[in-house]
């Protein structure tokens, strides 16, 4: 696909021939938004190597990463942060990569606005979906709003299918493979958020089929075949409707995922509030929330290493160490939070 370049002054020429490759109609709008987005990837992922490393967990967190407890407990900006983190250099390249081939066409053909409408609710969609069916691991990444950007681009190819012919469904179907293959290689390869790619594609195609240009054509026969003329775009008006709407579809299914947390998730929940707690200098509060979440959960690593915590912290020396100690035989601990206990229980009297 060839990007078709006019002004908006003249009517613009699309010749089909059978010796020449359909053009994408109204590819011509300037490129901004994708190199930012790109600067921005890159930026955020050097500060977090500066800060620690880019797959360490707590700095994820810290950055903003998703985590389905601290988004339960009201942290529901970390739904957007997430989409600029990325998890080693690898992910950063193969999210960048995507968004440099496939940004570039598709905010050329959607304008600077639409395609950045697209590319934010897209990753929300995909953060949404995440947070439905995966709340208890650390998510970070492009990847929905990538996947997002594709379907957007298939929305494009599905409402000018005439116009494109034969070359547009070609595109259509090649997308469609590009697709599966990568949802596909997700089923194999663990530790791939599926759930946001797929949350991402299906967003990205309704935002795109709303928001798609739409073009005036005069249309004559020659002996070379037919040609098109661009003579205007059609405006959107209603259709823009479909922003606010998709933007509340996301907020009532982010809140419905809230409602339907089990009971290690609700129990990891208490752990995140008790950890606000302490920080807050509220111990006692802190207490009653890891007590709560011990209750739930008695197994629960991190529920017994924050109350060894705050045993410590309030100089309860005895069942800080039982706690802290119980909880490194325990599954659920992160590396940081197993070396913070062997800390704490060396450092106490």
């Amino acid at each position: 696909m060839h990007p078709y370049r006019h002004d908006d002054t003249q009517p613009q020429t699309e010749r089909h021939t059978p010796s020449r490759g359909l053009t994408l109609p109204g590819a011509d709008g300037r490129v901004v938004v994708t190199w930012l987005l790109l600067a921005v990837n890159i930026g955020v992922w050097l500060l977090m190597q500066l800060a620690g490393g880019s797959t360490n967990s707590d700095v994820l967190l810290r950055f903003g990463a998703m985590f389905g407890p601290l988004i339960a407990a009201g942290e529901y900006w970390r739904m957007f942060t997430a989409m600029f983190l990325h998890v080693g250099v690898l992910h950063l390249f193969f999210n960048c990569f995507g968004l440099l081939i496939f940004g570039r066409l598709v905010e050329g053909v959607y304008g600077n606005l639409r395609f950045s409408l697209i590319y934010v609710l897209a990753g929300l969609s995909g953060s949404a979906l995440s947070y439905m069916f995966n709340k208890t691991a650390i998510a970070a990444g492009a990847s929905g709003a990538i996947f997002g950007i594709l379907g957007a681009l298939a929305a494009y190819l599905l409402v000018h299918r005439g116009a494109l012919g034969d070359m547009g469904r070609r595109n259509l179907t090649s997308l469609a493979m590009i697709a599966a293959l990568n949802l596909g290689i997700g089923l194999i390869i663990p530790n791939i958020d599926n759930w946001a790619h797929l949350g991402g594609l299906v967003g990205g195609f309704l935002m795109g089929l709303a928001l798609a240009p739409r073009y005036r054509y005069f249309i004559l026969g020659t002996s070379l075949g037919t040609e098109r003329r661009i003579v205007g775009k059609m405006p959107l008006r209603a259709r823009w409707l479909a922003v606010p709407a998709f933007a509340a579809a996301l907020a009532a299914l982010v809140w419905f995922g809230g409602l339907n947390l089990s009971v290690a998730e609700q129990s990891q929940l208490l752990v995140v509030r008790a950890e606000q707690s302490l920080q807050n200098d509220e111990p006692e509060a802190a207490l009653q929330h890891v007590e709560s979440a011990i209750e739930l959960d008695p197994r629960s690593g991190p529920a017994l290493f924050m109350r060894g915590k705050i045993m410590a912290h309030i100089g309860a020396t005895d069942s800080a160490k039982s706690d802290l100690s119980a909880s490194l035989r325990l599954e659920g601990l992160s590396p940081n939070q197993r070396a913070e206990a062997i800390s704490l229980i060396v450092s106490l009297p």
